[in-house]
């Protein structure tokens, strides 16, 4: 499953990249536009709310084009810190905008830095959200688990759908590119069935080297696990 992708014409990939050049202006008028929406006084706080997230939003695709326009090539081992935690609550409570179901974040305490570019990286985090999201359905539950295990920073997302291979298959793009993604970072990808019959997928990265005082004392009581709430569309 991980080894097939989609054919793709010929001659694609320069005319995506003048798509992403040309998708620069529209976005910055979201961008523009939602913000000045957000200034008018009056607003309702639930409008405020949604404005604020479509603001997030556009951030994101712009990441996104940038990112796919300047391709950063892989940097030296612990060049970058990207904080794999922070990165999954955004991801989560961003996918959690047009999915009905129900998400459950756990994590160690504290932020897991990761040498992984942090656009790359959230691509490769929503990725197995979405996948895991389609599987469960607007009735299911997507548990994601981020923390270090062997050494290495890592993130598990679980669902309750049927198990692999038992649903409608997407675009074949998702886990090729995560795994693709992981290996080129010296990291790897797990798949297997979870204990309650849904599907469970692994993500392990290499960490980044940090001397942050904050990261010293988190680890001093590394089984310490906190619960994020209030992730889910549910009840809310």
């Amino acid at each position: 499953m991980l080894s097939h992708e989609m054919q793709v014409t010929p001659g694609f990939a320069p005319r995506l990249q003048e798509i992403c050049h040309d998708m620069r202006q529209p976005v910055a008028s979201v961008f523009a536009l939602a913000a000045a929406a957000l200034a008018e006084p009056g607003l309702p706080k639930a409008a405020c709310a949604r404005m604020e997230e479509i603001i997030k939003q556009a951030e994101w695709l712009a990441d996104l084009i940038k990112h796919a326009l300047y391709n950063p090539a892989l940097g030296s081992p612990g060049s970058c810190q990207t904080d794999l935690l922070a990165l999954a609550h955004e991801a989560v409570a961003a996918e959690c905008v047009t999915w009905e179901g129900e998400a459950r974040l756990v994590a160690s305490a504290g932020p897991v830095f990761t040498s992984v570019h942090p656009v790359l990286l959230r691509r490769m985090v929503t990725n197995l959200l979405s996948n895991a999201m389609r599987a469960a359905g607007p009735s299911g539950m997507v548990t994601v688990e981020v923390g270090q295990r062997d050494g290495s920073a890592w993130l598990c997302v679980e669902d309750t759908g049927p198990g692999f291979g038992k649903i409608e298959k997407g675009l074949g793009l998702g886990l090729t590119a995560v795994l693709r993604d992981a290996i080129r970072h010296g990291g790897r990808l797990e798949c297997s069935d979870g204990p309650g019959g849904g599907a469970r997928v692994s993500l392990s990265l290499p960490l980044a080297r940090t001397e942050s005082p904050a990261e010293s004392a988190y680890a001093d009581d590394p089984r310490a696990v906190i619960t994020e709430p209030g992730l889910s569309r549910r009840g809310g």
